[in-house]
């Protein structure tokens, strides 16, 4: 087979979209992948990578664009890494997140025949992250806050430019404002890598974390400064180490939920969208379907917002995490919300999951809510001996979620699938898969 020479133009008809919202073409046989094409549009690409069983290709030129295409709002779209769908309209990014999920279960877990719901959206698909983790970058000699481009350390998006458009409005005037300060500090702060950005949901504080190395007194004076030009309740600066020292507040920031208030500290994991939090908690509930007596597990609880979610409907709830500061606040969360029968336990869900099964009494669910890399192997095998009645499995990865109940498949029947638009204008979809024991 003769491959295109680099920087050849090819005349391509786009026939579909890849997990990554990738045009798809053909060519003399070879997959063509072209970012920024649609499904039924005809299209000029020009050549930049090779492969063994693939081309990609940049789009130069629409033929003939699809009635689906959007003009991007934001001027940063193509050159920012954040969102990829900008240019899909909304309905159709719904669409393609579900038949990403369904083409993930077919081919990565073979399970052709589980039923995939229509993907929840949002009425307002903008301005919607409370958290946002900027790169430090020089910007002619001076500090500047930014995002990468794709494939690149170069920024392709910087705050000093304009607002980031499916950022809460707080956090780009944060942005703006810590940017402004950091202008004139290249020389004190060469040691500053990151910068994480958080308004609590139902509450409105604002907490700062520094990510790197730096000196302390400045550090010190760069928080004072920013306290005194816009409202932050927290400024932490996390060391390379891990290792954390507050520079202001108290070091953590209380959020609402829903009915719940919870207690984060700098490193927590909370979900970035609230609005589309409560509307997959609310389907896990929907899924967990509790009377009240039952005895849930939580794995990778975090700071235990679905365990405490699940409280007041369960008979008891046992969260499970390995990181020992979101244990914590775990802990003070279910003081915080009276959650009497919610416990939590410090370890890895493979260490503490399997034993919990093999003791007894296996719980009446479990609910896995992995990182993006899934579940290991000891606690998807755990499950399958144990055969709990009823698992729930929260993910953020279609392929490993697909990948984990292919190999639960044989003790477990896959209910359905729910995907919900936790992240618009990307190509990332969150998902609730309902099991039960066979």
């Amino acid at each position: 087979m003769t491959f295109p020479a680099l920087g050849r133009e090819l005349v391509l008809e786009i026939a579909d979209l890849n997990h990554a919202g990738e045009g798809v073409g053909r060519h003399d046989g070879l997959v063509v992948f072209v970012p920024f094409a649609l499904p039924g549009e005809r299209v000029r690409a020009v050549v930049e990578e090779a492969r063994k069983s693939y081309l990609r290709a940049r789009l130069k030129e629409l033929l003939s664009p699809s009635p689906r295409r959007v003009t991007p709002p934001c001027p940063f779209f193509g050159s920012c890494g954040g969102c990829s769908l900008q240019h899909l309209d909304y309905d159709g990014q719904l669409r393609f997140k579900e038949k990403v999920v369904e083409n993930a279960l077919l081919r990565l877990g073979r399970l052709g025949e589980v039923r995939v719901r229509g993907t929840l959206g949002m009425e307002d698909p903008w301005r919607y992250r409370c958290k946002v983790r900027f790169h430090v970058v020089r910007e002619g000699g001076r500090l500047a806050l930014g995002l990468y481009a794709p494939g690149s350390h170069a920024p392709g998006y910087l705050t000093s430019k304009g607002p980031c458009l499916i950022l809460d409005g707080r956090l780009n005037a944060l942005a703006r404002a810590l940017g402004e300060l950091l202008r004139e500090r290249a020389a004190f702060l060469a040691g500053l890598a990151a910068v994480t950005l958080r308004v609590a949901p139902g509450t409105g504080e604002a907490m700062v974390v520094l990510e790197g190395e730096g000196t302390g007194g400045h550090l010190q004076e760069l928080a004072r400064e920013l306290a005194g030009v816009m409202p932050v309740a927290s400024v932490v600066w996390l060391r390379a180490t891990g290792e954390e020292e507050v520079l202001h507040g108290e070091g953590a920031i209380t959020a609402r939920l829903g009915h719940l208030v919870f207690r984060l500290s700098a490193t927590s994991f909370f979900q970035v969208n609230p609005a589309q939090t409560l509307v997959l908690y609310r389907k896990v509930a929907e899924y967990a379907a509790l009377s009240g007596r039952e005895r849930v597990v939580d794995a990778y609880c975090g700071v235990g917002t679905i365990a405490l979610y699940l409280a007041g409907q369960a008979g008891s709830v046992l969260g499970l995490e390995v990181l020992p500061r979101a244990v914590a606040d775990a802990r003070a969360n279910a003081a915080i919300n009276g959650a009497r029968n919610a416990a939590f336990a410090c370890g890895t869900a493979e260490r503490l999951l399997p034993g919990i099964l093999r003791r007894g009494p296996v719980p009446e669910m479990v609910v896995l809510d992995p990182p993006r890399a899934g579940c290991r192997r000891p606690v998807l095998e755990a499950l399958a001996a144990a055969k709990v009645p009823r698992v729930i499995y929260v993910s953020c990865d279609p392929a490993t979620l697909a990948r984990d109940l292919g190999v639960l498949a044989g003790a477990y029947r896959v209910v359905e699938v729910q995907p919900v638009d936790m992240f618009p204008q990307t190509r990332h979809v969150e998902c609730v898969a309902l099991l039960e024991a066979r």
